[in-house]
């Protein structure tokens, strides 16, 4: 199902940022990072909030490690966001 008709992101893809150890984004404008696009109009950042809640609580049922996702999170997202040439201080999930 498509969740984000401005950038065509599917339900499937947003799931798919979340590592099977739970590392990965956190808020809406962490999955849009991962996904390589960003916010548009912003109608969909709720639910893109509660795939990724849904996604991280199934993990946590499995592996149970917080603190070692909260890390892994952070990194993944500090990289990717290094690597599209955003700066740490640019808060790209407040737009979402």
């Amino acid at each position: 199902m498509i969740v984000c008709s401005c950038n065509v992101i599917s339900c499937r893809q947003i799931k798919g940022t979340v590592g099977a150890d739970g590392s990965g984004p956190r808020t809406a404008g962490e999955a849009y990072d991962c996904l390589g696009c960003s916010p548009d109009c912003g109608r969909c950042a709720r639910a893109v909030r509660a795939i990724l809640a849904e996604a991280h609580a199934a993990c946590a049922t499995q592996c149970g490690s917080c603190a070692s996702r909260e890390i892994a999170c952070a990194v993944h997202v500090s990289v990717g966001r290094m690597l599209d040439g955003i700066a740490p201080s640019e808060d790209v999930s407040q737009a979402a």
